[in-house]
C-alpha cells in the first residue's frame, strides 16, 4: 500500500467545476479522503473502487505520493461530498474512465478499462535461441483502451497491456488487476499490490510473484506506459 511523501505547496487557487469535473475511483484499495488537502492531514475515510465523484473544487496544490526510490506519484488534490461527508482526494486515486467493476474473490473487486473489444488477432513466428528454432505464438486483442498481447515461448508466458490513454498512476493502479492475487485473512480478503523494487531507465521494476518471473511498467518511444510480466511454471 501506499505511502506519503510530501512536496511542497506551490499555490491554494482553485478553479471551479468544469465538464470534467467527474472522477472514478481507480485504487484498488480505495481513495483517502482526507479533511484538508495534505497528505499527512487526518483520513476521514475510504471511498470505494469505482465509486463516482464529482469535483467541488479541484485545487492547485501540487503534492505527490512516494512509491519508492525515484518513483512517485505526482497530482494535486480535488474537494468533493462523499455520502454526507466532505473532505478531499489525491488525484492520483482517480482516473476519467468509467470502470466495469469485476468480482474475483469474495468481497474484492478490480476495476476493468479495457472497453469495448475491437479486434483479435494471432501471429506465428518462428525464432532462434542458442542456434534452434522456436515457434512463437502471439494472441492479440485489441480493445478501446488497451492492447493486450500474450505470448507464448513453449515453457514461459507473456502477457503485455499497452495503455493507449492511460497517465502512470493510472497504469501503476493496474497492476493487480490483470493476474490478481488474493490474501485471505480472518480480518477479510484483499487484493495483494506488487511491491516496487526500483527504476531503472525507463522501467520501474517490481517484486515477482510465485511463477511470475518479472514484473515492469515501461514506457515506449511514443510516451505510452506498458505493463509486462513474464510467468514460467
Amino acid at each position: 500500500m501506499k505511502s506519503a511523501g510530501l512536496e511542497t505547496t506551490t499555490d491554494n487557487s482553485s478553479k471551479e467545476k468544469s465538464d470534467k469535473n467527474t472522477f472514478f475511483v481507480i485504487n484498488v484499495f480505495g481513495a483517502q479522503l482526507y479533511d484538508k488537502p495534505a497528505l499527512d492531514s487526518k483520513l476521514i475515510k475510504r471511498i470505494t473502487v469505482g465509486d463516482k465523484i464529482v469535483a467541488e473544487h479541484i485545487l492547485e496544490t501540487k503534492q505527490s505520493i512516494h512509491i519508492g526510490e525515484g518513483f512517485r506519484l505526482h497530482g494535486h488534490f480535488i474537494k468533493v461530498k462523499h455520502q454526507g461527508c466532505s473532505g478531499f482526494i489525491h488525484s492520483s486515486d482517480l482516473t476519467t474512465f468509467r470502470p466495469q467493476l469485476e468480482q474475483v474473490y469474495d468481497s474484492v473487486f478490480i476495476p476493468d478499462f479495457k472497453g469495448k473489444l475491437i479486434h483479435k488477432t494471432t501471429d506465428k513466428r518462428i525464432e532462434n535461441f542458442n542456434n534452434k528454432p522456436f515457434e512463437i505464438e502471439e494472441d492479440i486483442t485489441t480493445y478501446e483502451h488497451i492492447v493486450h498481447t500474450y505470448t507464448d515461448f513453449n515453457d514461459c508466458f507473456e502477457n503485455t497491456y499497452l495503455y493507449k490513454d492511460m497517465r502512470l498512476h493510472e497504469v501503476y493502479h493496474q497492476l493487480p488487476v490483470h493476474n490478481p492475487k488474493i490474501d485471505i485473512t480472518s480480518k477479510g480478503n484483499f487484493i495483494l499490490m506488487p511491491k516496487f523494487i526500483e527504476k531503472k531507465d525507463n522501467q520501474y521494476l517490481f517484486k515477482r510473484v510465485g511463477i511470475t518471473r518479472s514484473v515492469a511498467i515501461s514506457k515506449n518511444k511514443d510516451g505510452l506506459f506498458l505493463i509486462s510480466s513474464l510467468d514460467c511454471p
